[in-house]
């Protein structure tokens, strides 16, 4: 294949069909039925469900498939990124402190005027104020520190995770232009070997977080990222189609395969890469489907940034339906809605960009010192961020604290919300601690599904443990947990306390005996 570089249109064009992607697989990943996604976590009873329900429920495939693909929407983004910002910094070199200033003032509004849309939704459409906690997580993710937070980087708007992703590829742009624009495929090579060498470090071995915390980061999704740059470099050369077909192969064995996981995101990248060549080639003479992709592609960010708000009230109506074609209509109406709110915040948004537009910064000596000063507090950030992350799962569990008020046996009736269950204090600073038990758990009632237990430090963590529901009426099960928690860089435990509750939602009925608990840090 002869790689043909994308115009403005092209990429206009990309951006629209992976903006609608991600809409609709925001949407329809939590309408039933859902299969599931692979997208920070690896499970592989995933794409198991994905294929039994496409057999047994092919009226859904529509739900079905934007459930389950819709989220690889994401990577088209950050390679067209990759792609443009090259194709920008080709044709007028910037310095590292302008290009931020410059990405910076287009990306930071769309953040701002997502957060302004968020607290209307709240008033106008739940009636309510924000919380202390969405405040909370708000202000990290103005800070763009969000993806960094192990609860932190899907909290209370799931798509904003990418704002800090996106943020982080533009502070390592310039530095990786230069190394690819040097050495080409041969830097690829090394940046990829790296990427995964991390992922597979933070996964397999250290097992941060399920290994969900490098893939919300750039270090997850720098192979896409620089696929864009170094195809910027490379119009009119020839790709070997022996590319496309490891990339469907390593697509497919990582839907099945842990250990491939990871190299879906790539892959599939690959794989739309050539396809789109190949649909450009296609002489096609009605252009109908092009115009609307290029126009969704132009109020893109802003509907991306906007649309998860107000999916809450059409799924509330779209999951009382049972039918197929139910699920297809609140699909649209749901797109139709959130296009009419991006509309409104596409012009709210010019309008901000237009005043950022007369603000001028002059490169001198002073901006110079300033973006050094910049760059060194940015790497020193993200690498003791990282270390810390390291040195927690390196710190071993040695200490034991027994927890107070360990019930042992007990009865919950089904008109009791809340049953402590156990408690500690902790009087030093904690960086990891490891909890572990067991419960002899009856179920007196099958009516309801049995009570939750739930962990929860004030200010800090709230976590439940379910409960399988496989229980029958009068059967007794020993129910064993065990729960890890590594503390986050902003967060300390000391002078915290920790309490276990049985949290009795469904007003079902047990009884508990046998109850051994202990907690080790």
């Amino acid at each position: 294949m002869v790689f043909k570089g994308y115009t403005k249109r092209d990429t206009s064009i990309i951006k629209g069909f992976g903006i609608l992607c991600i809409v609709l697989h925001n949407y329809f990943h939590w309408l039933i039925p859902a299969p599931g996604e692979n997208e920070f976590e690896f499970s592989p009873d995933r794409v198991t469900n994905f294929f039994a329900l496409l057999g047994n429920k092919p009226g859904e495939f529509v739900n079905i498939l934007f459930s389950y693909l819709g989220h690889y929407g994401v990577q088209l983004f950050i390679f067209i990124s990759g792609f443009g910002l090259a194709v920008s910094m080709m044709r007028h070199q910037r310095s590292w402190e302008s290009f931020v200033v410059v990405r910076l003032k287009k990306l930071y509004p769309l953040l701002l005027i997502g957060v302004v849309f968020f607290i209307f939704s709240k008033v106008l459409i739940e009636g309510a104020m924000i919380s202390d906690y969405d405040k909370r997580e708000i202000g990290y993710k103005l800070l763009l520190i969000h993806t960094l937070l192990p609860k932190s980087g899907l909290s209370v708007n799931g798509p904003w995770w990418f704002f800090g992703l996106i943020f982080q590829c533009y502070l390592v742009f310039p530095f990786l232009f230069k190394i690819i624009e040097k050495w080409r495929w041969k830097a690829f090579a090394v940046i990829c070997v790296v990427s995964y060498s991390l992922i597979f470090l933070f996964r397999e071995v250290l097992t941060l977080y399920g290994g969900t915390i490098i893939m919300q980061n750039v270090p997850g999704h720098l192979p896409e990222f620089c696929l864009g740059i170094l195809l910027a470099f490379s119009n009119d050369k020839r790709i070997n189609a022996l590319w496309l077909l490891l990339a469907v192969t390593a697509f497919c064995l990582g839907n099945y395969y842990a250990a491939f996981y990871p190299f879906t995101f790539l892959s599939l990248t690959l794989i739309m890469v050539f396809a789109y060549q190949g649909l450009k080639a296609v002489p096609v003479r009605k252009k109908e489907l092009a115009v609307f992709l290029e126009y969704f592609g132009g109020i893109s960010m802003v509907l991306f940034a906007t649309h998860a708000i107000f999916r809450s009230p059409v799924l509330k109506v779209a999951n009382t339906y049972t039918g197929a074609w139910g699920h297809l209509w609140s699909g649209v109406m749901f797109l139709l809605i959130v296009w009419a709110v991006a509309i409104a915040a596409k012009a709210l948004y010019d309008n901000v960009i237009a005043l950022l537009d007369r603000i001028h910064i002059r490169e001198n000596k002073a901006t110079h010192y300033a973006g050094i000063v910049a760059k060194t507090f940015f790497l020193a950030f993200f690498v003791y961020v990282f270390g810390y992350f390291i040195a927690q799962n390196l710190d071993r569990l040695e200490n034991t604290s027994a927890f107070e008020d360990n019930t042992v046996s007990g009865v919950i009736a089904s008109d009791a919300e809340y049953y402590n269950f156990a408690k500690t204090d902790f009087e030093e600073r904690m960086i990891v601690l490891s909890i572990n038990g067991s419960v002899d758990i009856t179920s007196l009632d099958t009516s309801a599904d049995l009570p939750w237990l739930v962990l929860d430090i004030p200010g800090v963590i709230w976590d439940r443990i379910e409960i399988p529901k496989s229980f029958n009426n009068g059967e007794t099960q020993k129910f064993e947990f065990s729960y890890r928690y590594l503390t986050p860089f902003n967060k300390s435990l000391k002078g915290k306390n920790v309490n276990m509750y049985f949290w009795n939602r469904k007003h079902g009925s047990m009884r508990f005996e046998n109850a051994e608990i202990s907690l080790n840090y």
